[in-house]
């Protein structure tokens, strides 16, 4: 692969990442499952304590975390990636996260901010970048509770 061949599958990929965290903060699942690869596989964890969750299959991955968030407000950034082109079609990547999520329950705000990364496979496939593996990791969550302003 020449460089300019790798700057342009960095900017993809990029890209793919800027769509998956706004199509999961708009809740368009449909554009989030087209993200991962038809069989891609998705583990999560919230807590280091807590067993890890694997998901099979974009579609599969799209309704577990819609199901997740259904009723929660969210707002994800990522920042600056660490990406590796390994081949023409396969990469990867680790992008550091700061997410928030509020939810009204009895009457209050329930919040959750979480610090972590993704780390994540990629392939291209009939000609884009699609997520292969997906894993975040937390390393602190902070919540809270409080009444609406």
């Amino acid at each position: 692969m020449n460089a300019v061949d790798k700057l342009v599958a960095l900017e993809e990929i990029r890209a793919l990442m800027a769509r998956r965290v706004r199509c999961l903060d708009e809740k368009d699942w449909e554009g989030f499952a087209a993200c991962y690869a038809d069989d891609a596989v998705s583990y999560s964890f919230v807590r280091p304590e807590a067993p890890e969750d694997k998901i099979v299959g974009a579609k599969e991955i799209a309704a577990r975390v819609a199901a997740a968030l259904e009723g929660v407000t969210t707002a994800h950034q990522i920042h600056t990636p660490e990406l590796e082109i390994l081949s023409e079609d396969h990469a990867t990547g680790i992008w550091p996260l700061n997410d928030v999520l509020s939810r009204m329950r009895d009457g209050k705000r329930h919040w959750m901010r979480g610090y972590g990364h993704y780390r994540q496979v990629y392939r291209k496939a009939a000609g884009r970048w699609v997520i292969q593996e997906h894993r975040l990791t937390r390393l602190l969550l902070e919540t809270g509770v409080e009444e609406p302003a």
